[in-house]
């Protein structure tokens, strides 16, 4: 389905975002040159994609050897050998405060090991602020990290090597992103009539929707996180959803197996409070507008901007819409519905439940 022209609008706050944002990242990947590793993967990636103010920022560093022989690797403790770059919401490098690693330290045999092929090493790094070291996440938003290792001169670890392959030159990652507190890119406009706390419980449901990005019915610790967010009526629905579901499998789930056909839940691969396809697993949200319907209900419209990807970065941005439903429940907010403006022309609401369904029980066709 094509997508409805005011999805695909830009603001102009976002424009300019991005042109800051490409050209400053533009600026950083031509300023050193790179080698193609041959023989090995290395990534960074944050270990979560949403962090509190405040809290602790970990990088998982990680070499993977894609080769047919073994290669010497540093084992990357304290981020040994490798250099970090951070892009901050404002498009700016983000500061740097104490040392950073230096080439002259001296280093033992322990601090490298011989990657056998097709094996991994990782390890985890604090990059925020820590023993007065580390980046100044001072504002939230969303920031990009590029990492880069090399050993320098391989020759002065010919004698650790041995006849070990050394991959030579420098290694960058692809870009990654994480954010403080929420990716939100555009300002809060709020009716006078909502109470905040009703947009308060929005913000903190769609912070734990982007960090555990579930595709279909949340499971785990997803489950865990956004099941007491939810109204007595929903967690009942959502419930009885699991239960169809489960009934569904245990009816045909050999015979799916057997066939390797693919399931026919029609739940299982939509995000089901942020809408189908392309929008189901969004990283970013933000907060469009509201409006109180009666003093126990609010509805909020909700914006998932989803960026059009050149070279490795966004250049721009593309929008899925929604509104989530809260209301008054015990004497707190707690969310209760959601329709997607997404590829859902019969505006179809979560609380419609789904036609293949009826008491717990699968009635739909079996794939």
């Amino acid at each position: 389905m094509t997508k409805p022209n005011y999805w695909l609008a830009r603001t102009s706050l976002t424009l300019l975002f991005c042109l800051a944002l490409a050209s400053a990242t533009l600026g950083q990947t031509t300023a050193r040159p790179t080698t193609e590793c041959a023989l090995c993967f290395f990534s960074a990636s944050p270990e979560r994609q949403i962090y509190a103010h405040g809290e602790a920022v970990v990088l998982v560093l990680s070499i993977y050897n894609a080769s047919e022989e073994p290669i010497f690797v540093s084992r990357l403790k304290g981020g040994a050998f490798v250099d970090l770059d951070v892009i901050g919401p404002d498009g700016k490098e983000a500061q740097w405060q104490g040392r950073r690693r230096t080439d002259s330290k001296s280093y033992a045999p322990s601090d490298f090991t011989v990657l056998e092929k097709y094996h991994e090493i990782s390890v985890k790094k604090v990059i925020s602020l820590k023993d007065g070291a580390g980046f100044v996440f001072d504002g939230p938003g969303e920031y990009f990290v590029t990492a880069e290792y090399s050993l320098g001169s391989t020759e002065r670890f010919s004698s650790f090597a041995g006849g070990t392959k050394i991959p030579s030159g420098i290694f960058r990652s692809t870009r990654a992103g994480f954010c403080i507190e929420a990716c939100i890119l555009q300002p809060l406009r709020v009716g006078s009539n909502v109470p905040q706390s009703a947009i308060d419980a929005v913000r903190v449901f769609y912070t734990r929707i982007t960090r555990y990005r579930p595709l279909g019915l949340p499971y785990g610790n997803a489950k865990r996180a956004l099941w007491p967010l939810l109204s007595k009526r929903l967690v009942e629905d959502l419930d009885s959803l699991q239960a169809c579901g489960d009934d569904y499998y245990r009816r045909y789930g050999e015979i799916l197996r057997r066939n390797t056909y693919k399931g026919a839940i029609p739940w299982q691969e939509d995000g089901l409070f942020t809408g189908p396809n392309d929008a189901a697993t969004p990283l970013r949200f933000s907060i469009v507008s509201s409006r109180a319907i009666g003093e126990n209900r609010v509805d909020v419209q909700l914006r998932f901007p989803e960026p059009n990807n050149c070279c490795g970065r966004p250049t721009s941005y593309y929008y899925t819409d929604g509104v989530v439903t809260v209301i008054l429940e015990n004497n707190r907010w707690v969310v209760d519905d959601f329709v997607a403006m997404y590829e859902n022309d019969d505006l179809t609401r979560l609380s419609d439940g789904y036609a293949e369904c009826k008491a717990g029980r699968w009635i739909g066709e079996p794939y």
